[in-house]
């Protein structure tokens, strides 16, 4: 018996929610294939870094560039199969590989919110991409820093008023209570 076989985004066109993202949906983004070599993902991601610092710059994005900057210095120092030699022997730079990627990923997310329509998100995307085969920890990512102010309540769908979260202007309401 031959069984056709259907993948989650079949399943989910299926649904009736084809407009949704998921997990499932392909990126619109796509990078040229990593490097080969640990060396030439190196010197790739730190050119797309140093383009991508330029474009932030003019479009008023400077956290992007300043994180873009940050990770090139982690990486930077390696120019060729020498400076690759002596630093991978006597440096930590694993570390410094993991810290490049970790920063253009948090340089890319912050271009795409700041610099919305530039080519700087894009490329420090594709630049963390090229470092990411070689990254020790490749499974940490950073988080946008606005997620940390959302209010627990929201996040576990309770109602507002049930998690002691008041809406309204207080200090008028206070006022009110006051006169009565």
């Amino acid at each position: 018996v031959a069984r056709s076989v259907v993948s989650p985004c079949e399943v989910w066109t299926m649904r009736g929610a084809s407009s949704a993202w998921t997990s499932f949906t392909p990126y619109s983004l796509e990078c040229p294939p990593a490097p080969t070599y640990e060396l030439q993902a190196i010197v790739k991601a730190t050119q797309k870094a140093n383009d991508a610092i330029g474009l932030a710059q003019d479009m008023g994005a400077e956290k992007a560039a300043r994180l873009a900057k940050r990770a090139v210095d982690h990486i930077g120092q390696v120019k060729g199969w020498f400076t690759y030699y002596v630093y991978r022997v006597y440096t930590d730079l694993q570390d410094d590989i993991h810290q490049a990627r970790f920063d253009m990923e948090q340089a890319a997310q912050s271009a795409y919110s700041e610099a919305t329509g530039s080519e700087a998100g894009n490329l420090l995307s594709c630049a963390a991409d090229d470092l990411l085969p070689y990254d020790p920890l490749p499974n940490i990512h950073p988080m946008d820093h606005r997620l940390s102010s959302i209010p627990l309540a929201l996040c576990t769908g309770l109602p507002l008023e049930d998690a002691g979260i008041q809406i309204g202007n207080n200090s008028s309401d206070a006022r009110k209570h006051e006169d009565a």
